[in-house]
């Protein structure tokens, strides 16, 4: 029958099989369990978001009362502001998909008592239309009480933004607050307000209010179950690989006279 010669885990080709498959198998593992660790965190990160988006609306005075300038402590938060919409700065941002509907993205700055500019995401208008700002879904003019949600724009692009020619912010590719803060007069919040309800109401068309996001956990955990299976695959092949390599007949398989095998 056949035997394993352990004689063959001193042989250096051997010796260097195990010991990558070991440092593979063990990254590996390392992988998988730091994919559960991204899973926690994650868990706590929409356990965070939900409990603040289930708070009831305090006016942005209050919120900024108890956060200061803790973007991270505000974000989800309902809120509510009044100001004048700077309908002059409004700017693009095109190629956006809401709710299965491509569209153009609106931000339009909002000036606020104390003197401090808070840029509103209003919403999303069909590709195409002409501005900004939005024909046919200007904002309305004078003051405005807005309810809406608090959030911190977006990460820039990594090949940057186009300057404006004129000096004039017309469009962008992300909302990156750092930059419009160079392009619009006046101090710009560290927040933006994704617009719910607005009084008065827009006089023409009503952009695509942009629903609240979805909390999900993302593919951690099938990441984690494919780390782990990778770990097993090595583990399993390097071990089925030097047994190979370490098995031989057995004196009764293939001498039956007894004869031992030289």
């Amino acid at each position: 029958m056949a035997t394993f010669d352990p004689l063959i885990l001193k042989q250096p080709r051997w010796i260097l099989a195990i010991v990558v498959g070991v440092v593979i198998t063990l990254a590996f593992v390392r992988l998988g369990f730091w994919q559960l660790d991204r899973l926690d965190e994650r868990r706590v990160a929409n356990t965070t978001s939900e409990a603040r988006m289930s708070e009831p609306g305090r006016p942005r005075e209050g919120v900024l009362g108890e956060h200061g300038q803790e973007v991270n402590e505000m974000l989800h938060r309902a809120t509510s502001v009044e100001g004048a919409f700077r309908t002059a700065d409004e700017f693009f941002s095109p190629g956006r998909v809401v709710s299965d509907r491509q569209g153009t993205l609106v931000a339009t700055p909002l000036d606020l008592a104390d003197g401090t500019v808070l840029i509103v995401v209003r919403g999303i208008v069909p590709p195409g239309t002409p501005g900004p700002p939005a024909a046919g879904f200007e904002p309305p003019s004078g003051s405005v009480a807005l309810v809406g949600r608090i959030d911190d724009g977006e990460k820039p692009i990594p090949i940057g933004e186009h300057v404006p020619e004129d000096g004039h912010l017309a469009s962008l590719s992300r909302v990156d607050l750092a930059y419009i803060d160079r392009w619009i007069e006046g101090d710009v919040l560290p927040i933006t307000l994704i617009l719910e309800e607005q009084t008065p109401p827009d006089p023409g068309g009503v952009p695509l209010r942009i629903p609240r996001e979805e909390l999900t956990e993302g593919s951690h955990l099938g990441y984690a179950i494919q780390w782990f299976s990778f770990a097993i695959i090595v583990a399993v092949g390097v071990a089925v690989l030097v047994y190979r390599a370490g098995t031989r007949a057995g004196p009764t398989e293939a001498f039956p006279d007894g004869a031992s095998r030289l």
